[in-house]
């Protein structure tokens, strides 16, 4: 999987992409992450990459030509499965998005700022609006790092036990269980006897339980969601 991600301020993800998970998936060569600096993509003397709102208002927006120069350049070399914009308004990610789009070959990202991007741009290139919750960040470096980090630990290979995945919270609308590990008692608090019983049925059975309680009590929505 190839990843192209266009921001204003590179240097923000600088750090996610070069650690952990990530950082290896990239040396397995199971992924590639490339981020390009959009104001290599600017005319403007100043390489500036925002203007005035019309009608006024408090904020700057993001300007069509070095975002379409720079869509258009990437574009060129390679199509694309999705051109991704991460906006407050856009559809929440969920954990079925994310699955969905680990199966994809060549994904865009477009990390937003100021007041947005020129609506002109959404129209003609934007394929995906993404929202990682219903708040509002600085920019949209982190929210795209969110992004790409809950698809490409889901590629093969990328986790050393790929059953992991299949076993996180939201894969199948519940909650993960709780976990434990040595030693089985510390400081009067045991682990539960089932999970060193060896009994492989009984601890998934429980397993199982301990999810639908959990789910049911913190996020019933979801609980809703697994029961229809």
């Amino acid at each position: 999987m190839r990843v192209d991600i266009i921001t204003v301020l590179p240097e923000l993800l600088d750090g996610p992409f070069s650690a952990s998970i990530l950082k290896r998936a990239q040396e397995k060569g199971l992924a590639e992450i490339h981020i390009h600096n959009l104001r290599d993509y600017s005319t403007q003397k100043q390489k500036s990459v925002d203007d005035y709102a019309f009608g006024g208002g408090a904020g700057m927006v993001m300007t069509m030509e070095p975002i379409d120069n720079c869509i258009s350049a990437l574009k060129a070399n390679r199509d694309y499965d999705e051109i991704i914009y991460m906006t407050p308004d856009g559809e929440e990610l969920d954990q079925g998005m994310s699955n969905n789009l680990s199966l994809k070959g060549n994904l865009m990202i477009l990390c937003g700022h100021y007041k947005g991007i020129d609506e002109r741009a959404r129209e003609a290139y934007i394929t995906k609006e993404i929202s990682i919750g219903s708040y509002v960040l600085s920019g949209g470096e982190l929210a795209a790092a969110v992004l790409t980090d809950s698809i490409i630990r889901l590629l093969p290979g990328v986790l050393n036990d790929e059953t992991s995945a299949l076993s996180d919270s939201y894969q199948d609308n519940l909650l993960a269980p709780p976990v434990y590990t040595r030693p089985a008692e510390y400081k009067g608090m045991k682990v539960p006897a089932i999970l060193i019983s060896g009994d492989l049925k009984k601890i998934e059975l429980w397993r199982h339980e301990k999810s639908l309680e959990r789910t049911k009590t913190r996020r019933p929505d979801l609980y809703k969601k697994y029961s229809e």
